[in-house]
Formats: structure tokens, C-alpha cells, sequence
């Protein structure tokens, strides 16, 4: 399943990765909200709409806030993905990591890792 179609926005890119993850980069110093959630499911669309694991890269201080991650813990809100591992450099990164999983409990499988290479064979479980 490899897709060589990468999508590119200003916060962030999407691509089917050679292992079958939707494969997001959220860029450096760079906010993941609601329009690029709403740029990830149109993009999503255009790649064939397949409900896949996610693998989500974040950038160095990347960052988010509150209220999308309650939105974003809602499975008809990210309809596409099966599961979500999210690759985590910072201490901001983890204390919402830590409410996220906690307060909004995600309604699908969702790890917060150090390495991409541990996110990946957490979401192999998932292809």
C-alpha cells in the first residue's frame, strides 16, 4: 500500500507511508487545530478515504490547545483513523499528551511515544 502522493500544507504534511499509516508531519513551532484537521480529511478523501492507523510526527514545539483535543478525541471527528500514535519531543507535548489521554479519553487506541520507531510497532497491531 504505498502511496507517493504527499500532501503539503503551511502547519503540516499527510501521506500513505510504505507500511499502511496515514503518515502526519505537524511542523516545527507549527499549530495542529481545526482547519488543519478539516485540510487532513479532505486530504484523506483524495488519498481513497481508507480508515487507516495514524502515525503523527510532531515538531519541535509544535503544539495544539484544549478544546481540539476534545474535539479530536471523538471518533466521528477523525473518521479515517484506527488508531493514533503520536511521536511527542517536548514537555508541553507531553503534559497535553497526559490530559488528553486522561480528561478526554480518545474513543480510539492512542500512545504518545518517544521514538518513531516505537510508534511504529505499537501501530503495526492496527494494520
Amino acid at each position: 500500500m504505498n502511496s507517493s502522493k504527499k500532501i503539503v500544507f503551511e502547519n503540516f504534511s499527510v501521506t500513505i507511508n510504505d507500511l499502511g499509516f496515514y503518515e502526519i508531519e505537524v511542523f516545527n513551532d507549527k499549530e495542529f487545530g481545526f482547519e488543519e484537521l478539516t485540510n487532513l480529511k479532505e486530504s484523506q478523501v483524495k488519498m481513497g478515504a481508507q480508515h487507516l492507523p495514524v502515525l503523527v510526527l510532531c515538531g519541535s514545539y509544535s503544539s495544539t490547545d484544549t478544546v481540539f483535543l476534545k474535539h479530536l478525541s471523538k471518533n466521528e471527528n477523525n473518521p479515517y483513523s484506527k488508531a493514533d500514535a503520536f511521536v511527542i519531543t517536548s514537555i508541553a507535548q507531553k503534559i497535553l499528551a497526559n490530559f488528553y489521554i486522561k480528561i478526554f479519553i480518545p474513543e480510539r487506541p492512542t500512545r504518545f511515544f518517544k521514538t518513531k520507531e516505537d510508534a511504529i510497532i505499537w501501530l503495526k497491531q492496527y494494520i
